[in-house]
């Protein structure tokens, strides 16, 4: 008797514990664990985000949003690959904005494809180059938010999912970045059949001796205008040998403008190794 109820015990406890597990497994999209959630839903876009604070972002300045401003977007570029530094890229279809913030593995919680709430109001827009940042005040610029502040502006929503987002990179051309398209800016892209200058079968991607201003710069041309990749000696192919090949390419274009020469340089942000696709393995 007493064997029989030790097992009826013992199965108790094994359905208890499997109801807790299943409990625990099962994702809620509905109230994510990081965020604001009480955050409301997005009143404006990106695009007129930007065209809002055009004469801020133009001149490299900066300045607080204090209209209750409330964009979405979903992640096009993070820091999985250690590539991309304190910051991550959003884009809702009518543009694209950097967003950074003072924290290392954002990507734990903003995978490639997550869309996401966030409210500007209290945060800072700017130009950093003439580039559009949202963020924090930073001597006098544009800067990083800190991460208490940023998770109390965010609102995770939904599975990520770069396809059922409806987002996708367009594919640009030589004549695209031959216009004025800095208002656009920055921008997920498609680069197709290019090839690094520098690879040459030995050349690395980010190797420490080459590091300048705590990157390192390679180049791609696409019909040629020169198109510079910017590379962190911290990616974790920072030491792999360069792909000598042709390939195409996704990832965020960007152009900085020079406050002091006003000379201007076509940038692209790589997020990792599997954004490099071989020509010749399509």
């Amino acid at each position: 008797m007493k064997t029989i109820k030790n097992i009826l015990i013992l199965g108790l406890v094994l359905i208890t514990a499997t109801s807790c597990m299943n409990d625990f497994d099962e994702p809620d999209f509905k109230n994510p664990p990081y965020g604001n959630n009480s955050l409301g839903n997005a009143n404006t876009t990106i695009a007129d985000l930007k065209k809002e604070y055009a004469s801020v972002i133009s001149a490299s300045s900066v300045q607080e949003i204090t209209d209750d401003i409330i964009i979405e977007g979903v992640v096009v570029s993070n820091d999985i690959s250690g590539n991309v530094y304190k910051q991550f890229v959003i884009d809702d279809g009518s543009g694209a904005i950097i967003v950074g913030v003072n924290d290392t593995g954002l990507y734990a919680m903003l995978a490639l494809g997550q869309k996401i709430v966030l409210n500007c109001k209290g945060l800072h827009i700017g130009g950093y180059g003439k580039l559009a940042q949202i963020g924090g005040l930073y001597n006098g610029g544009i800067g990083r938010m800190s991460a208490q502040v940023f998770e109390e502006h965010v609102k995770l929503t939904g599975e990520a999912s770069l396809e059922a987002n409806g987002i996708s990179p367009e594919i640009i051309d030589g004549e695209y970045i031959k216009k004025e398209n800095l208002e656009y800016l920055p921008k997920y892209v498609r680069i197709n059949n290019v090839h690094f200058e520098e690879a040459d079968g030995f050349t690395k991607y980010a190797p420490e001796e080459e590091v300048y201003n705590n990157v390192v710069e390679r180049t791609i041309k696409l019909d040629g205008t020169s198109i510079v990749f910017r590379l962190s000696p911290y990616a974790n192919f920072a030491e792999d040998i360069m792909y000598t090949g042709n390939f195409d390419v996704v990832g965020i274009l960007t152009r900085f403008t020079s406050r002091n020469s006003n000379s201007v340089t076509w940038q692209f942000m790589l997020t990792s190794l599997d954004d490099i696709i071989p020509v010749e393995q399509q």
